[in-house]
């Protein structure tokens, strides 16, 4: 039986002075949608008042992929994403390898949120959030989002990434997913 996709549609002067959290399964669209809502947000908006933070990994074997594989952003937003982002679940084969590379993923892409913490704009969008989650702290992105006058992220919600081989960044994943969806307001669920 074929997946039946629905087709959502945000407008970027829609979600201007809201905070919106986009989650979805592996592959089910997110960025892309993401990258739409960019494009139509970087015309309303000039470049100084957009920052995208893209922690998203490199794509591959139909997962990850960065807001640059769908939208130009040069010269439309600041636009910021670690030279390398690590997949745990997908390339991890030990449960010491998949903390290890959670490790990693927090230790580059903490210095990109506290950047922004540091130097905020109004509008703020972060794409794959969930691979900081692993192991970073929900206060700094909750601290991100507050500062934001207009926040949208993108995270990983499903089932297809769950195992860990018991290190538990999967449990965790979701608990501080849910609890980030509480301070939005808006949460879009892609099947």
């Amino acid at each position: 039986m074929g997946r039946c996709k629905l087709k959502i549609r945000l407008r970027g002067r829609d979600v201007l002075g809201k905070k919106i959290l986009i989650l979805g399964e592996a592959g089910s669209g997110k960025t892309k949608l993401l990258a739409e809502l960019l494009r139509e947000l970087s015309a309303l908006l000039p470049p100084e008042k957009m920052t995208v933070i893209d922690l998203a990994p490199e794509k591959t074997g139909g997962v990850g992929g960065k807001l640059t594989d769908y939208a130009n952003l040069i010269n439309k937003v600041k636009y910021f994403s670690p030279v390398k982002v690590y997949t745990p679940r997908l390339t991890g084969t030990s449960p010491e390898e998949v903390l290890r590379y959670a490790e990693l993923n927090r230790e580059i892409m903490t210095p990109l949120l506290n950047g922004f913490i540091q130097h905020p704009t109004e509008n703020l969008v972060v794409n794959d959030v969930t691979l900081y989650l692993h192991s970073g702290e929900l206060e700094t992105v909750l601290k991100c989002a507050k500062l934001a006058k207009t926040f949208v992220a993108t995270a990983y919600y499903g089932i297809r990434l769950s195992d860990d081989l018991g290190t538990g960044i999967s449990a965790r994943e979701r608990q501080l997913t849910d609890k980030l969806a509480t301070f939005m307001d808006s949460t879009i669920r892609i099947s």
